[in-house]
């Protein structure tokens, strides 16, 4: 009898989530919601009239059913990836293009792309610039450089991590201002709690437009027991403008290294010692994309460059 073929997207919702078996991890790598992996799969199960995975509790399993199914899937995959390549007859004068914020672009990436083109002279590298994400919904983009936490590890989408600690930073205006001896805090920083106390607890916390709450979770990193903060708060998007909101006094800034400049030469400075680990920029490659040899220079770059 013969069947119709599920839908592209249900296959590789599914070969995702068996992969990693994660629903989370699934939606992470496809740049899709973890309610879109479930609804594809949903589908596929209902189309195929089986179970493909064993729900447990925040953990999921594979039927014998979608152990078969994820050979075939994989295998499949690899083959059309393969076939594409060979028809695409990309060539060695190819571009890749990169997505990246204006932030990661212009204090890490810009001043790096002269040396990849040393190496590789044949290759161009595209940028593409964003204020707030860098994802694939720019346009033709090959690879991306994203913020978010670090994994420790490669996937099928993921190549090389660049770990950044964070740490709470401030101008001495802003310090002086609350009567804070920007010296004697360099020299001796306050302790985390203290932020919770006067005159830290007064100040702005400058932050992200993103769902993590690094300023909390900074808080609970380095607390016997969490507390919540209750700073006021102002948003802003663009880094390199959060950046110069910072120095120019408005308020706290969750800092990392591609601040650095800004920390050499003391317009931001560090009045706490704690840092909180677990974040930082990983280059990912786009999940509906072939991608030929240049965009594999790049990666294995990055690589090189990411520790």
């Amino acid at each position: 009898m013969k069947h119709s073929l599920p839908p592209l997207d249900s296959l590789k919702a599914f070969e995702a989530a068996a992969r990693h078996l994660s629903f989370s991890l699934a939606a992470d790598e496809l740049c899709i919601t973890k309610g879109a992996v479930s609804h594809q799969i949903r589908k596929l199960e209902e189309q195929l009239q089986c179970r493909l995975f064993k729900r447990a509790v925040r953990q999921v399993y594979l039927t014998d059913a979608g152990q078969t199914l994820l050979h075939t899937t994989q295998r499949l995959f690899k083959d059309l990836g393969d076939t594409l390549s060979q028809l695409s007859g990309e060539n060695q004068q190819a571009g890749v293009s990169i997505a990246a914020t204006t932030y990661v672009a212009a204090r890490w990436l810009s001043s790096r792309i002269s040396q990849f083109n040393e190496q590789h002279p044949d290759v161009t590298i595209l940028l593409q610039h964003s204020v707030n994400s860098a994802d694939f919904k720019l346009g033709d983009v090959d690879l991306a450089i994203r913020w978010g936490p670090c994994k420790g590890r490669a996937d099928r989408n993921r190549f090389g991590e660049i770990p950044m600690g964070l740490f709470p930073a401030a101008s001495p205006q802003l310090l002086a201002r609350y009567g804070i001896d920007n010296a004697i805090a360099t020299i001796k920083p306050f302790a985390a709690a203290q932020l919770l106390e006067a005159p830290f607890n007064q100040m702005t916390l400058l932050c992200e437009d993103r769902p993590q709450d690094t300023w909390q979770e900074w808080l609970d990193a380095n607390m016997p027991e969490p507390l919540g903060l209750e700073n006021p708060r102002r948003v802003i998007s663009d880094a390199n403008v959060r950046v110069q909101a910072a120095v120019d006094g408005q308020g706290l800034i969750m800092a990392d290294d591609l601040m650095r400049n800004e920390l050499n030469n003391e317009l931001l400075i560090t009045p706490f010692l704690e840092v909180l680990e677990g974040y930082g920029y990983a280059l990912m490659s786009s999940p509906t994309r072939i991608h030929g040899g240049n965009a594999s220079l790049v990666k294995e770059w990055f690589q090189e460059h990411s520790h």
